[in-house]
């Protein structure tokens, strides 16, 4: 992203996008290690005492990113965290290796210790784009198959941990499996047709809108899934900590998609030169000669503007909109995102650096596709809930023709 000079001589402000992705994931990084040490078995001592240091490390990093506001303290948090993360991964890797030789014992599964390597893995090529000075650029195929990915191992995650007595909550479970699975393989379909036959494609544009619409009910069906963990109206052993971690996760897929479409983040053409693949592991670009040889591979930043004053496309980012209710009569839900990072802004600090963005995502247009009817059951409450997952969710996609 370009650097812009606040006026203090050589300290420069920190990009906003750029502090908020790294904010977002840390926090991540610091539940993965709670997770591991609440799921390890207990004779497992040095194990568990492992998974606390780094839990203990990334949240004092995630302090620190609290409290940046130039860019040289930010370039040494990104040092520390890419130190931090590698020893991370290796940790991780050698709990996968144990998991898969039956020599853990860990009420987690080997998928659980993959899923994590790749979301630190993604983490990392992100920091080292940061470190690089590089200008960031989507490659939307690649984006929507690691993401996707992510939400199915999401749903698989929370069907182990339900209660087998809670037939309705894990039929609705299972069709989301299904449903992701499905759109899991077709994202990486996508990827390798690009990579074979470079072409702007009506029929993928329509897969992200599928996507985004599918992923909003999963979110919705997440959100629904804490309030009931923290009410005790939920038979599982799903803590409320990764009930709102996997939920926050959805949220972040859908601001990435919500900011590709709005101009936010320009796009790499989802054609990827092949002497440039190892490059895009994980949906972005990081060679500057790819970048800047692309029309649209950069940020869409204001010319020579404060981070104060930091707009994309004179186009403000406080309150996302994303209506994903058909046109049936039913009453639409716009849940908003105040962050960038995908949490609630009030629970974060909205004084550091918040960007000044607005995006009201386009309604999905008409899609007359059938999608059978999942059985599932509506949590009964006293009053209006925000979220509608239940009654006839999974709902069709785009406007069913009478």
């Amino acid at each position: 992203m370009p650097r812009h000079s606040s006026g203090t001589g050589n300290v420069l402000p920190v990009p906003p996008l750029d502090i908020e992705e790294v904010k977002f994931w840390l926090h991540i990084m610091e539940e993965h290690a709670l997770f591991i040490k609440t799921g390890l078995p207990f004779d497992q001592t040095d194990l568990i005492e492992e998974a606390s240091a780094f839990e203990r490390e990334f949240k004092a990093l995630r302090v620190r990113a609290e409290k940046l506001h130039n860019e040289k303290k930010f370039a040494e948090l990104i040092a520390d965290t890419m130190a931090s993360l590698k020893e991370f991964i290796r940790y991780k890797s050698l709990l996968l290796g144990m998991s898969m030789t039956n020599k853990l014992g860990s009420a987690l599964p080997p998928l659980f210790f993959d899923h994590i390597i790749r979301e630190a893995e993604y983490f990392m090529a992100i920091l080292e784009k940061i470190r690089a000075g590089k200008k960031l650029a989507v490659v939307k195929a690649q984006e929507a198959d690691f993401w996707l990915r992510i939400m199915a191992d999401h749903t698989k995650f929370i069907g182990s941990r339900l209660d087998p007595s809670e037939r309705s909550l894990r039929g609705v479970v299972e069709g989301y499996e299904v449903e992701f699975d499905d759109l899991s393989m077709q994202s990486r379909d996508y990827v390798s047709f690009f990579e074979h036959k470079p072409m702007d494609l009506p029929a993928f544009n329509r897969f992200l809108q599928d996507s985004r619409a599918a992923t909003m009910r999963l979110r919705d069906f997440k959100q629904a899934a804490y309030d009931m963990v923290i009410a005790n109206r939920m038979l599982s052993t799903i803590p409320a900590a990764l009930a709102d971690h996997v939920r926050r996760e959805a949220e972040h897929f859908l601001l990435v998609l919500a900011m590709i479409e709005k101009g936010i983040i320009k796009v790499e053409k989802d054609c990827v030169d092949m002497k440039y693949k190892h490059n895009t592991k994980y949906g972005m670009i990081v060679d500057e000669e790819v970048v800047d040889s692309v029309e649209t591979a950069d940020f869409v930043v204001a010319e020579e503007v404060d981070e104060r004053d930091y707009v994309a496309e004179e186009e403000v980012i406080d309150d996302i909109e994303l209506d994903y209710t058909p046109d049936n009569g039913r009453e639409k839900v716009l849940p908003n995102i105040d962050s960038l990072d995908g949490n609630d802004i009030s629970k974060e600090d909205p004084g550091e650096i918040k960007a000044k963005y607005q995006i009201k995502a386009e309604v999905i247009p008409e899609v007359a596709v059938e999608v059978p009817p999942q059985p599932t059951v509506a949590p009964k409450t006293e009053k209006k809930s925000k979220y509608k997952w239940g009654d006839n969710w999974p709902r069709q996609l785009g406007k069913v023709k009478a």
